[in-house]
């Protein structure tokens, strides 16, 4: 992989990459060294990739592999884990794509990154799946709970 092709993915991908380990992590700085160390492991990679595609499928899977890893390494060592609603912020540049990115950070990761993957970045359920490396039963289980909980907030939210 030439420097030019990793310069390519990063500027192609970074936005997306940032908005799936945000929706994960809820920290701005935690996505953000997630994002970079995705990228590092990108500059690691001694294969090929036939599509663009392909390359996006595979820094998805390592951006929620490491988004995992940093969360279970700070439940299992006692560090805290910001992930309330009130705490995740979208950046600004974020923001501006759709309200509904303001409730999709109120569900829980597993919900919000299924639904981001499905709306914001077209997969089908079953690429998810593969993505994810759940069934695609699991996918659209959380897709229908990620949705019932936006319905949710989008009625509490009309109420107010």
């Amino acid at each position: 992989m030439t420097d030019r092709d990793i310069e390519k993915y990063v500027r192609l991908y970074h936005a997306m990459l940032y908005r799936v380990t945000f929706s994960y992590l809820r920290s701005a700085a935690d996505a953000e060294d997630v994002c970079q160390d995705t990228f590092l492991r990108l500059i690691g990679y001694n294969g090929e990739f036939p599509t663009d595609e392909d390359c996006k499928r595979w820094l998805i899977r390592v951006a929620v592999n490491l988004s995992k890893n940093l969360l279970k390494y700070r439940r299992t060592h006692g560090e805290p884990i910001e992930i309330s609603a009130e705490s995740a912020e979208y950046p600004s540049e974020i923001t501006a794509e759709s309200e509904l990115l303001s409730l999709i950070k109120a569900l829980p990761p597993e919900y919000g990154a299924v639904i981001h993957l499905y709306y914001y970045e077209g997969y089908s359920a079953k690429e998810i799946a593969r993505i994810l490396e759940i069934s695609v039963t699991a996918v659209t289980s959380r897709l229908s709970r990620g949705r019932r909980r936006l319905k949710q907030l989008l009625t509490e939210e009309d109420r107010t």
